[in-house]
C-alpha cells in the first residue's frame, strides 16, 4: 500500500476502529475514564506539544478543564460538609488532623481555581495537574483517621458529587480529562495507557476489535493522516521545548523530498543528522532496537529510511521506546517508509485479550498531499 491507498486504508481503520470504541466503551459499566487518571510525565509532555501545536485544541483542553472543575468543586463541598461535622462533634486529640483536613481542602480549592484560570502552557505551570491525585488521597486518608468520616463523606454526596463505596474503600475518580458528555478532553494526545487500549473489561475492547479488524488493520487505524508541514513543525517544536520532549517518529508515505525537508529541519533545530539507506524491509526485535537507539549520542538524529515496515516491527519498536522513555531517555530517531506491507502473523501481543496494546507510545503519520 502506498499513496492514495495507504492514506484511504488508514481513514478507513481509524473510522472503524472508532465505531468499535463507541460501541464497547463503557458497556462493562466499568469505563476506564471513570476509574482514575493515567497522566504521567511523558503523557503530559504530549498534551503540552499538542496544545503548543495546534490553537483549538488548546482551547477544548482548556475549556474541558474548567468543566473538570466544576466536578472537582462538587466534590470540594462535601469534604468542607463533613469537615465542618467533625469539627463539630471531635475531642480535642483530633485538633491535629482537622488542621490537616482543613489545609488539604486548600488545596483543593486553589487547584479548582487554577483549573478556571488562564495558566500558561508551559510544561512546569501544567505539572499541577498531576498533584491532584496526590491531593484527594491525602484529602481522603486523613477523613479516614475520623470514625465515620469516609461514611459522612459518601452519605452526603448524594447525585452531585462522585463519592462512593467499592467494596470498603472509596471508588477512583473519573480521569481528570474525562468528561461524561465528550469523553476524553486530550484526544489524540491522550495518555499512552489510554491509546494502548489496556482493557479487561466483557464486553472486552481488544477482542472486538480483533473481530472488527484484524491485526494489519488495526496498525493503521494507529496512524495520524496528517501533512508534511505539521510534522515539521511538529519537530522543530519539541527541540525548542526541550530534548525531553523528543518522540520517535514512524512517517510513511515518505518520498525522498518529504525524507530530505524532514533531515533539512532537524538539521535547523541543532542536532546532526546520520541519514542511512536500507534495502531490506523494516524487521526487527525490541532488543535490537534498543540497544541501537541507546548507542545514538545526545544532538545526533538517526533517519532510517526502509522500503516498507510491517506491523510486527513496529510492535517491537514500541516495546523498546517505551523501555528506553521509562529511563527518560529521548533519542533522536526516525523511520520513514514509502509503505506499510502487511503482516503474516500476527505480533504475539495482539492474541493476549488482557495485554495493553502498545502503539499508543508512538508517533506514527501517513503523509497525505
Amino acid at each position: 500500500m502506498t499513496g492514495e491507498e495507504l492514506v484511504r486504508r488508514v481513514d478507513e481503520a481509524r473510522a472503524r476502529r472508532d465505531v468499535v470504541i463507541a460501541a464497547v466503551c463503557g458497556a462493562c459499566e466499568s469505563k476506564c475514564c471513570e476509574q482514575m487518571t493515567m497522566m504521567g510525565t511523558q503523557d503530559l509532555r504530549r498534551l503540552v506539544r499538542q496544545m503548543r501545536l495546534d490553537d483549538a485544541f488548546e482551547r477544548k483542553v482548556r475549556d474541558g478543564l474548567a468543566e473538570v472543575a466544576n466536578r472537582l468543586e462538587a466534590d470540594l463541598r462535601v469534604v468542607e460538609q463533613v469537615a465542618k461535622l467533625l469539627e463539630q462533634s471531635s475531642d480535642e486529640e483530633m485538633a491535629d488532623h482537622l488542621s490537616e483536613l482543613e489545609n488539604h481542602a486548600e488545596q483543593w480549592s486553589d487547584f479548582v481555581e487554577w483549573l478556571r484560570s488562564d495558566f500558561s502552557s508551559d510544561f512546569d505551570e501544567m505539572r499541577r495537574l498531576l498533584i491532584f491525585s496526590g491531593i484527594r488521597s491525602n484529602t481522603l486518608n486523613t477523613l479516614a483517621k475520623f470514625p465515620a468520616g469516609l461514611g459522612a463523606l459518601v452519605n452526603l454526596s448524594g447525585t452531585e458529587a462522585s463519592f462512593e463505596f467499592r467494596g470498603r474503600r472509596i471508588a477512583p475518580p473519573p480521569c481528570l480529562f474525562y468528561l461524561e458528555a465528550i469523553g476524553c478532553i486530550c484526544a489524540e494526545a491522550k495518555p499512552a495507557k489510554c491509546a494502548n487500549f489496556f482493557c479487561a473489561g466483557v464486553p472486552n475492547l481488544l477482542e472486538e476489535l480483533r473481530n472488527e479488524l484484524g491485526f494489519d488493520d488495526f496498525v493503521l487505524a494507529n496512524f495520524d493522516v496528517t501533512s508534511l508541514d505539521e510534522i515539521l513543525d511538529t519537530i522543530a517544536l519539541e527541540r525548542e521545548l526541550g530534548r525531553e520532549f523528543i518522540e520517535p517518529k514512524i512517517v510513511l508515505n515518505a518520498d525522498e523530498d518529504a525524507i530530505g525537508l524532514i533531515a533539512d529541519q532537524i538539521d535547523e533545530a541543532g542536532d546532526t543528522v546520520r541519514l542511512s539507506q536500507i534495502e531490506r524491509p523494516g524487521l526487527r526485535s525490541a532488543a535490537e532496537v534498543e540497544q541501537q537507539l541507546q548507542s545514538i549520542p545526545e544532538h545526533i538524529a538517526l533517519i532510517e529510511v526502509f522500503p516498507s515496515i510491517d506491523g510486527n516491527t513496529l510492535y517491537e519498536l514500541a516495546l523498546a521506546l517505551d523501555r528506553i522513555r521509562q529511563r527518560d531517555e529521548h533519542p533522536g530517531y526516525v523511520i520513514a517508509a514509502a509503505s506499510l506491507m502487511p503482516t503474516p502473523a500476527a505480533h504475539p501481543l495482539w492474541d493476549d485479550r488482557m495485554m495493553a496494546q502498545p502503539l499508543g507510545v508512538l508517533d506514527l503519520y501517513v503523509i497525505s498531499d
